[in-house]
């Protein structure tokens, strides 16, 4: 299983757009809102992601 690290909301579009997301688990360990999260977690299925995780900023 590959899991793939997105640095900032840029590099996750980016690589969304460009269909490098697809079939894989994708972790961004940029800061997100609720808003946000929500946002990106919606687009799981239309790029066709695994699965999205979050790491919690401090």
């Amino acid at each position: 299983m590959k899991k793939i690290i997105c640095n900032s909301v840029q590099s996750f579009w980016d690589m969304a757009d460009n269909e490098l997301l697809e079939n894989l688990d994708v972790h961004c360990v940029f800061p997100v809102s609720e808003g946000l999260k929500a946002f990106i977690l919606n687009y799981k299925t239309k790029y066709r992601i695994r699965s999205i995780s979050f790491s919690n900023a401090v």
